[in-house]
């Protein structure tokens, strides 16, 4: 059983049918959790099915911005008593959440096991999602890392300001020499005008070419605005308190260049061989 069951972890990397989006930072404090769930209201919104994971494992924040009441986390399911059937939330706005949890060290860092099991997580779920999105910790933590490295799409967050910028160039440094991920995207969130966050992106897209051979793209601006502490209070996505705000407007755009990409599956050898040690 242990062998079939690697055989289709092998298989799910090889042919998957969800786009597995990974939404990470370099720091903390750039928007990083609130445009995972947006972005997911967003692509529901769409047509799209959607699982936002709380990839935050020891840190949970989505189920607070979203203000879920949930009983069962990813701790739960890692220790066994809970189902990945009865891990799963309903967001209330179109879209399924998996909730991670809140002041547990221990899930900071997976080890094998853990990490097994969600890729036992991932291969259930596969069939069920058009995007399974990440919202990862931020920094260079093992975890982040990880999640990073099995997803077809890495989306780096940053905000107009020298330290965020500085940290989004060291994690896609780091990134890039662990799993030799060559092709991020990058959300300048929080920027002052359109031309601004344009800027920013072009000169972190010249060094990171001049430097490390990374081709960075842009996958969206997302201009300063108010209304997003609104829908932070509210526990709400901003679609439903502030629908015509700029981050709305914003972010629509963002969602329709993710569903008009022709992503390529992510499957690199690292992957393949944390499939094959047990075979």
């Amino acid at each position: 059983m242990d062998q079939a069951q690697n055989l289709r972890k092998i298989a799910w990397g090889i042919k998957r049918r969800s786009t597995y989006i990974s939404i990470s930072s370099g720091k903390g404090g750039v928007g990083k959790t609130n445009f995972a769930v947006n972005i997911s209201h967003t692509l529901a919104r769409m047509g799209k099915k959607v699982l936002l994971f709380d990839a935050d494992l020891g840190l949970a924040n989505v189920d607070i911005l979203l203000n879920l009441n949930v009983k069962t986390n990813i701790k739960d399911f890692l220790e066994g008593n809970v189902s990945s059937e009865n891990l799963v939330v309903d967001s209330g706005y179109g879209f399924d959440v998996v909730p991670a949890s809140s002041g547990f060290v221990n899930l900071t860092k997976l080890d094998e096991g853990q990490y097994d099991k969600l890729m036992d997580l991932f291969v259930k779920f596969d069939s069920k999602y058009d995007y399974i999105i990440f919202d990862t910790g931020a920094g260079i933590g093992e975890n982040v890392i990880k999640f990073s490295s099995v997803s077809d799409m890495l989306v780096v967050i940053t905000q107009p300001e020298p330290t965020a910028v500085t940290d989004a160039y060291a994690f896609i440094k780091v990134v890039n020499k662990e799993f030799n991920i060559t092709n991020p995207y990058l959300v300048v969130n929080k920027s002052k005008t359109k031309e601004d966050g344009i800027n920013i992106y072009e000169n972190l897209k010249n060094v990171l070419k001049r430097f490390l051979d990374i081709d960075l793209e842009l996958l969206g601006v997302i201009r300063d605005c108010k209304e997003v502490a609104l829908s932070v209070r509210e526990q709400k996505p901003i679609a439903e308190t502030s629908p015509s705000s700029i981050y709305m407007r914003d972010l629509i755009l963002v969602g329709k260049k993710i569903v008009n990409m022709n992503i390529e599956k992510n499957y690199n050898n690292e992957l393949s061989n944390i499939f094959r040690r047990s075979l």
